[in-house]
């Protein structure tokens, strides 16, 4: 469990690092009391709750997701599902996820409604499909 807490931790520091670079004030909240860091920039307020896995399908639960939107909500932030796997970082919003029982499933399929870093913090917009045709 230990080493699952670290890898988590890893990557909300990366995020936070990321963040900072491109002008956010980032707090980070030690312990996951509902979402993992909270970013500001010129009025932009950004939610994160960050999962991480070295597996290609991961799950989070029901409980973290209500969080998230709940405290986003209530801090009047935008919510963001923060995910790395497979090296790879995708943001998603907690709001187009959906499940049928307690917990919403991570794996390649998620790409579909994810977007990028850049377009998290205003610097483009990722192409869609849809978008081209």
């Amino acid at each position: 469990m230990r080493h699952k807490y670290r890898k988590g931790s890893a990557f909300e520091r990366e995020l936070k690092k990321l963040l900072e670079k491109e002008g956010f004030a980032v707090v980070r909240s030690a312990g996951s009391k509902g979402v993992d860091l909270i970013a500001g920039r010129d009025g932009e307020i950004l939610i994160f709750e960050c999962k991480s896995s070295s597996k290609n399908r991961f799950y989070i639960s029901r409980e973290d997701v209500e969080k998230l939107i709940d405290f986003s909500k209530t801090f009047g932030g935008k919510p963001y599902l923060a995910v790395k796997f497979n090296g790879e970082i995708l943001f998603i919003n907690p709001y187009l996820l959906s499940t049928n029982g307690k917990n919403y499933v991570i794996d390649e399929k998620i790409k579909v409604i994810a977007i990028d870093f850049y377009e998290v913090v205003g610097k483009g917009k990722q192409l869609k499909i849809e978008d081209v045709t």
